[in-house]
């Protein structure tokens, strides 16, 4: 009875300040993330938590009066949603903060005190009980679900509840990328997944150096795919193939060659480029209907178009739609066709040739490659052990060719013959840290309209 009252002379007291909010559901939010930026500086993280707890669990007076009533807005006019999105972005603003610090503990005992069993018990209070009806539901959220998954993340994990988290970088592309998501929630996601890529690089650099060195100490670097030592025979494959550099160098001299197509010839010379034109007799049925004949009639208004970097990101982005996803969102058939086949590096192949013309497509190719890895998590590890290997596949290519990664393979035994050597077990994959310079791409980014002029390396990174 002494708690419903104290709550009621709260409720009186705070008509002398509803001028605080208003009657601005904003405004209210922006109080509530000013307190929490405000005390992350100057309080101790159990300090912090304390306060999380009184405002959001037990909906108590804190140490901001302003931040209390401010909750009291947004609960009494009933707006869960932006309660939700409030409560979220405190989360990872706190979560951000903590995980630069490196107090992962801190970040955990967060995510735990949404399993306190106050939230779960009736109240004749109103606005408490709202309170811990939307606390309830939000426990039960993918929100949530995603929140404790991110929380507490440093790197790659020794072991996984399900497959699908040891691609978590892709599935987190999704976090980041949305929009509608609180800006800290998709600044946290983006660490995230540039700190899982890193590690992944890593892991696979001094993995490979050691098994290749063929030392009797055995390698304690334990490899970060499910290849086993078949992930060197695929390095060696995918370098072997046409050269890290002759792939770059192919991309550049074709993107050189853009900037006096028109859209058309654009279209017609990537597929060409892509070894799957339409003349091409080894290009299957299936890769002419899902991908040949679809690129083609795409955009055909503007064939005539003098190609521009609008039209440029518009066609590669589609092309890794095309080769990845359905029109349904579902698997391609040209990809189901190559994972039947237990065909990888093909389709690897080519997509990785789509995102060195383009470079900012890879953020769509992680993406599609997102929505493919929550499409197979519903099935069993070995239900899709092949989409699995396919994302080895993909993950060591890219690896291989990512800006500041240089692989090489070096003829290791001096064998005299006429014929070209095709032993890889003749050759070393060595890898060193590229320095790169980043120069901007001489196109005006306000305006994606403007035709291209691709003078500088355009497998460099273009920041839209």
């Amino acid at each position: 009875m002494a708690q419903f009252y104290n709550h009621r002379r709260s409720e009186q007291f705070a008509e002398q300040i509803t001028d605080i909010t208003a009657g601005s559901i904003d405004k209210a939010q922006q109080y509530i993330y000013n307190f929490f930026l405000g005390i992350i500086k100057n309080y101790q993280s159990e300090a912090i938590l304390n306060q999380f707890d009184r405002l959001f669990i037990r909906y108590e007076e804190v140490d901001n009066i302003k931040a209390y009533y401010a909750l009291g807005e947004i609960i009494f006019h009933n707006k869960e949603d932006a309660f939700k999105y409030t409560l979220l972005r405190c989360c990872y603003i706190l979560n951000n903060n903590w995980a630069i610090n490196g107090n992962i503990d801190a970040c955990q005992q967060l995510v735990d005190l949404f399993l306190s069993n106050s939230i779960g018990i009736p109240t004749r209070i109103h606005k408490l009980k709202k309170l811990r009806q939307w606390l309830q539901s939000f426990a039960q959220s993918e929100e949530y679900r995603t929140l404790r998954a991110l929380s507490g993340r440093t790197g790659v994990r020794k072991n996984y509840h399900n497959w699908s988290e040891r691609f978590s970088s892709y599935l987190l592309t999704s976090e980041y990328t949305d929009l509608n998501k609180p800006p800290e929630q998709r600044q946290y996601a983006e660490t995230l997944s540039r700190k899982l890529k890193k590690q992944f690089k890593f892991d696979l650099a001094m993995y490979t150096a050691r098994i290749g060195s063929k030392s009797d100490v055995p390698t304690q670097r334990k490899n970060p795919t499910t290849l086993g030592d078949g992930v060197l025979v695929l390095i060696k494959k995918v370098l072997n193939k046409e050269g890290n550099e002759n792939f770059r160098n192919v991309a550049k001299k074709f993107c050189n060659e853009i900037r006096n197509m028109t859209f058309l010839e654009f279209k017609e010379n990537l597929l060409a480029y892509l070894g799957i034109s339409q003349d091409d007799l080894e290009t299957t049925e299936i890769m002419r209907l899902t991908v040949v004949e679809k690129l083609k009639h795409f955009q055909s208004y503007q064939d005539d178009q003098k190609m521009t970097l609008s039209l440029l990101h518009v066609a590669c982005n589609r092309v890794l739609q095309y080769l990845l996803l359905s029109e349904r969102r579902k698997p391609s058939e040209f990809l189901q066709l190559s994972l039947e086949l237990n065909n990888f590096l093909s389709p690897v192949i080519l997509l990785l040739k789509v995102v060195l013309v383009f470079p900012n497509s890879r953020l769509y190719l992680e993406s599609y490659v997102a929505e493919l890895i929550q499409f197979y998590s519903n099935y069993d590890e070995v239900e899709c052990r092949s989409f699995i290997n396919f994302l080895d596949v993909l993950n060591v290519t890219l690896a291989i060719f990512d800006e500041d990664t240089n692989y090489s393979l070096i003829k290791m035994k001096n064998v005299e013959t006429d014929f070209p050597d095709v032993d890889l077990e003749n050759y070393r994959v060595f890898s060193q840290r590229r320095f790169v310079n980043l120069v901007n791409q001489p196109i005006d980014r306000q305006d994606t309209t403007k035709t291209l002029n691709f003078q500088q390396d355009t497998t460099k990174t273009l920041n839209l």
